[in-house]
C-alpha cells in the first residue's frame, strides 16, 4: 500500500489515490500544476516590449546635435519645463511637483461617513436597520 502524503493541493494525499474526486477536481488539479519545468521560467523573453517608450527613452538619452554644452535631450526638456514653470506656466509647475514629489492625493467627495472607522460605520447601520441605542 503507498503511503498517503499531503501534496499542498489543499485535498491531502496523491492525487493518484483520491478516487473520490470528481471530474471536474481532477481538472483543476492539474492546472495547478505549472506548464513548465521547476527552474525553468514561465515568461523567458521578460516584459513585452514597448516600443514607443523605447524610443523616448532612447532619444532622451542622445545628445541634442548642435548644443554648445553637449547637453541631452532629456535634459533641455527638464530645463524646458523649469522656464516655463518660472515664467507661470502652471502646468509645467504641475508637471515638475508630480515628478518631484508624486502626485497629490485628490479627496474623494461624496459619503461623509466613508473617513469614519468601521466601528463606527457598523454602529450607524445598527441603529438604521434595530433603532438600537446602544
Amino acid at each position: 500500500m503507498k503511503q498517503d502524503r499531503d501534496n499542498g493541493n489543499g485535498l491531502g494525499g496523491n492525487t493518484e489515490e483520491n478516487t473520490g474526486l470528481s471530474e471536474s477536481q481532477k481538472r483543476s488539479l492539474a492546472n495547478l500544476k505549472p506548464a513548465w519545468p521547476k527552474g525553468i521560467s514561465g515568461n523567458p523573453s521578460g516584459r513585452p516590449r514597448k516600443p514607443i517608450t523605447e524610443a523616448y527613452a532612447d532619444m532622451a538619452e542622445q545628445t541634442y546635435p548642435g548644443d554648445p554644452e553637449g547637453r541631452t535631450y532629456a535634459q533641455l526638456i527638464a530645463e524646458g519645463q523649469c522656464k516655463a514653470a518660472i515664467k507661470g506656466k502652471t502646468e509645467a509647475a504641475r508637471e515638475i511637483a508630480d515628478r518631484l514629489e508624486g502626485k497629490a492625493v485628490q479627496p474623494i467627495v461624496g459619503d461623509t461617513t466613508a473617513g469614519t472607522s468601521v466601528t463606527l460605520n457598523i454602529e450607524v447601520v445598527r441603529k438604521k436597520l434595530f433603532g438600537d441605542d446602544e
